[in-house]
């Protein structure tokens, strides 16, 4: 009885110990957007990311001559801004290649997203939950529930001397259901580039049946379409587009999920992946 009772607590110690083992390697999950400069979502998506292998391109010279990789693959270690892209590659076609140069002793440099990459007008802007990085993204650690956005800004949006990039990142709130040809309230907000928030006054909000135009409170009332799925998005000026809100039309409400899904995709590490309470689109992967 003492060697079974032996036995059998080894085990559950084992058996704790590797769960453990999991629980402190496992990555996180962060909501990632990647836009070009025309504000098209390139990705938005909740990835899960940790530590990655980037191979860097020799042909990543967008920073002038001289500038591309050396063609090596460079550990980042993670989670960080640049691994959650590196890890979306795999299931977000639309990204591919992520393009980065490891020409420069302060780290990687990032060349292009999707193929659009960096030029004399452009360059690829970070923000991590809706703050302006000053870092380079394979430098800006990141955590579970992060929002990263990665979006390709015009240069002359930063202007000298001090060049700070004066734009905002929209975000934009709707309910996840409604009936067919109805009118819904839509809230704009905007995050100025020190994560500051207010009402987006100005925003024009398209997907409906028309554009709406956000007052000073930073809502709109909009007219929805004859139904089915729907994806509302808020843009205004130079700003950075919001994402994309889904609204299911139906006469029957109950038959809309209550809360939006999301796409969700996992890692090639182990992952611990929970759903939001509405209906997700799970790509697992190797994790």
């Amino acid at each position: 009885m003492r060697i079974t009772v032996s036995i059998a607590a080894l085990a559950s110690l084992l058996t704790l110990a590797a769960l453990g083992a999991a629980s402190a390697n496992a990555s996180v999950g962060v909501d990632l957007r990647v836009l070009n400069t025309e504000g098209k979502a390139l990705a938005q998506l909740r990835q899960f990311t940790d530590t990655v292998q980037v191979k860097t391109d020799p042909d990543a010279d967008c920073f002038g001559p001289g500038s591309g990789g050396s063609g090596k693959t460079v550990t980042v270690d993670g989670p960080t801004a640049l691994g959650v892209v590196d890890d979306a590659e795999a299931t977000q076609k639309s990204i591919r290649p992520v393009s980065v140069t490891d020409a420069f002793g302060f780290g990687l440099g990032i060349c292009g997203f999707g193929g659009y990459k960096a030029d004399d007008g452009h360059f690829w802007y970070l923000k991590v939950n809706h703050v302006e990085s000053s870092l380079g993204g394979d430098q800006v650690k990141v955590g579970g529930g992060d929002d990263v956005v990665w979006y390709l800004i015009r240069t002359d949006s930063c202007p000298p001397p001090d060049f700070f990039c004066n734009i905002s990142d929209l975000d934009v709130h709707a309910p996840a259901r409604a009936k067919p040809n109805s009118t819904i309230t839509v809230h704009v907000d905007a995050f100025s580039r020190t994560g500051a928030e207010s009402p987006a006054a100005g925003a024009e909000i398209d997907g409906g049946a028309l554009p709406a135009v956000t007052g000073a409170d930073g809502n709109a009332q909009v007219r929805l379409g004859a139904g089915g799925l729907t994806q509302l998005f808020a843009t205004r000026g130079r700003d950075i587009p919001s994402q994309y809100a889904t609204v299911c039309l139906a006469d029957d409400l109950a038959s809309c999920p209550a809360h939006r899904g999301i796409t969700i995709a996992g890692s090639d590490g182990p992952d611990q992946i929970n759903g939001t309470p509405g209906v997700d689109k799970v790509k697992a992967r190797g994790g």
